[in-house]
């Protein structure tokens, strides 16, 4: 009896063990900021090193001229910086102002890229890791707007999420609320963010803003500060694991042009 139950032991071992070597298995969680909007040059593209240019279009009935975006210096969150940040002129947000001629389901889209006004090129933004939550910092004017996200993952497939908040999980989305709120995204299990040698795993393409057919919509203003991802950083080795690397491909490819 004793040697079957020490067999039993080992091969619960070998388990365990196979398990841990497993390629998905998180085992290094980091937070990674993504955008401070500390200014038109706060955030960076970490495969070019480009500044991430945002841009925000509205749908049919915008009205002309808009929508806007400017950044906000000395301004933050108290919530996360406190009253009395250091440099608190170095400190910026992003913010929107939107105007529709009708009222409905409008929206406003903010999209990441490069370059600036005719020049603009939509670029998503790659998310490091196996992102596990994604949290931002939303200033609502307490109209019945609602926010989502939306990414794209390694194999090209658009993922729409409505964020939360820890105090409304009811009203995902909704910014119907008077000032700066904290909110987040939980990537659920179905999303595959396995290592990919074709790209980041998963990547930020817009964020969306829609305002509720019955709500105001002459014109409002929406801001936008610090997105931050909690991630698992451990990367799958493999041979050959730099051919993947884009500045490899281009330092292979490109030269041969």
């Amino acid at each position: 009896m004793k040697s079957v139950r020490w067999l039993s032991v080992f091969f619960l071992f070998v388990l365990f063990v196979g398990a841990l070597g497993a390629d998905e298995i998180t085992v290094r969680l980091e937070s990674r900021i993504i955008e401070t909007w500390d200014g038109p040059d706060s955030g960076y593209f970490a495969d070019t090193g480009e500044p991430i240019t945002w841009m925000a279009r509205g749908s049919k009935f915008s009205r002309e001229e808009f929508p806007r975006t400017a950044y906000a210096m000395n301004e933050w969150p108290v919530d996360l910086f406190g009253y009395q940040p250091n440099d608190p002129e170095t400190l910026g947000i992003f913010g929107v102002h939107g105007a529709f001629d009708r009222q409905g389901y409008n929206q406003i889209e903010i999209i990441p890229g490069v370059k600036d006004g005719d020049e603009f090129i939509a670029k998503p933004v790659p998310l490091p890791g196996q992102v596990q939550t994604l949290d931002f910092w939303v200033w609502g004017s307490n109209y019945d707007y609602y926010v989502e996200f939306l990414f794209q993952d390694y194999n090209g497939i658009v993922h729409r999420f409505a964020p939360y908040r820890n105090e409304n999980r009811r009203a995902p989305g909704s910014v119907k609320f008077i000032g700066w709120k904290n909110m987040y995204i939980t990537m659920p299990n179905y999303i595959k963010q396995a290592s990919s040698s074709l790209g980041p795993a998963l990547s930020l393409t817009k964020i969306i803003v829609t305002t509720h057919p019955n709500e105001r919509v002459s014109g409002f203003y929406i801001y936008f500060d610090h997105i931050k991802v909690l991630t698992d950083i451990q990367n799958s080795s493999y041979d050959g694991v730099g051919l993947g690397d884009k500045q490899r491909i281009d330092e292979i490819w490109l030269s041969e042009e």
